[in-house]
């Protein structure tokens, strides 16, 4: 079974405007068409993959086509009981 290791580099905003940079790190397993992504502390993020509808294809058609049926409309009530809890 081949593989593949990549970095790739993006910006965070930091304090007072600043830009950091962050790396993801990418390891492809080619045989079987998955892709793992992992943060620069080593946390698996999310998982492409040629079965099912995991967490990588939500998040493109998340990115890509906001019409996708998929898509459902969150009112404010379910968003802040959901994200906004302090």
């Amino acid at each position: 079974m081949s593989s593949q290791y990549r970095k790739i580099k993006y910006q965070s905003e930091g304090p007072y405007a600043s830009w950091e940079d962050r790396w993801l790190y990418i390891h492809s397993h080619d045989t079987c068409d998955v892709v793992n992504v992992f943060n620069e502390n080593g946390e698996h993020l999310f998982c492409f993959s040629e079965t099912g509808f995991d967490l990588g294809m939500a998040l493109q058609v998340a990115f890509s086509n906001w019409q996708d049926e998929r898509m459902i409309h969150v009112g404010w009530d379910e968003w802040n009981d959901k994200i906004k809890k302090s």
